[in-house]
């Protein structure tokens, strides 16, 4: 009919491109990598775990073998011992690689252990609550009063030194950080709706815990860990160097500084190897650390 109008068809818009979701893990490993620092921090933390871990192979000599007539050289002085040797000849080279692998035994071991008594104390102290979280709370403040590392002095001075003392000496007091963080996650994340959802929806606390308020606790407990590690090899360097860490003839960066006193007016490279080899692992640990807190942050824009 005359008096209708013809309709056009009105070409479609293009269809928006569907932005594929990302998980949370996915988004930290974005910004991580984004992070240059981050990034440095891995490599060398990397390069450090490579030749703890392959040290047997990496070296050129083992760490407790001396030449009795290559004694205090320097480096480049002798074709066969780039960084010289040490005050009864051995390889310095080799000793550094080798006191790579006692600084991460140490570190890890003793992170290792801190997580494993922080983290599920902390849980059930924030969780529960009540006479448990009182008490808990009572022990954390007797043991923040005492100086973690002369308690680590008193422990080795009466179970004698050895790479094992180290290790239970810096463990008694490094779980008490962690477990305080692990309780205020778990105070603040209780409280959340979803916590609170599956709590009315008859769910049993310990799967509360650990299904869902302890994966969402996860981001800076691992944060806080990658702190510890250079503050316990820190710890280690400094017992070693004041003669308390490590037994001869195992290698350690901070019983090489210690020895290196007597002879480093002249040979410089006892001390100066082994203090770069510490300054360098702190450097990579405390960039990986920085690197995943601002990973681990959800409000961090993309």
């Amino acid at each position: 009919m005359a008096f209708l109008k013809s309709k056009t068809k009105e070409p479609l818009a293009p269809a928006s491109p569907i932005r594929q979701s990302r998980s949370f893990w996915q988004d930290a490993r974005k910004r991580f990598f984004r992070n240059r620092l981050a990034v440095i921090g891995l490599i060398i933390v990397s390069i450090i775990v490579v030749l703890a871990v392959f040290a047997d192979i990496l070296a050129p000599y083992d760490y407790d073998r001396a030449y009795f007539d290559r004694v205090l050289q320097k480096p480049l002085q002798h074709p066969e011992h780039i960084l010289g040797t040490d005050e009864v000849g051995r390889d310095y080279l080799s000793r550094l690689i080798f006191g790579a692998r006692t600084s991460l035994i140490v570190a890890l071991s003793v992170q290792g252990i801190a997580v494993l008594i922080g983290v599920p104390l902390g849980v059930l102290a924030g969780y529960l609550g009540g006479r448990f979280d009182f008490v808990f709370s009572r022990i954390i403040e007797v043991m923040t009063a005492f100086p973690s590392l002369l308690f680590a002095i008193l422990i080795i001075s009466v179970l004698g030194g050895g790479l094992k003392t180290i290790i239970v000496a810096l463990s008694i007091t490094s779980w008490i950080g962690i477990s305080r963080l692990a309780r205020a996650q778990i105070l603040s994340l209780r409280e959340q709706d979803y916590a609170l959802a599956a709590r009315a929806l008859g769910v049993k606390e310990w799967h509360i815990m650990m299904r869902h308020l302890l994966p969402n606790a996860l981001s800076p407990i691992l944060v806080a860990v990658s702190f510890g590690i250079p503050s316990a090899i820190f710890a280690e360097a400094g017992l070693s160097f004041l003669g308390l860490g490590v037994n001869d003839p195992i290698a350690s960066w901070g019983k090489m500084v210690g020895v290196s006193n007597a002879y480093v007016r002249v040979y410089w490279h006892l001390a100066l190897f082994p203090t770069l080899a510490i300054a360098l692992t702190m450097l990579g640990f405390t960039f990986l650390g920085d690197g995943l807190q601002d990973a681990l942050d959800p409000k961090q824009e993309e």
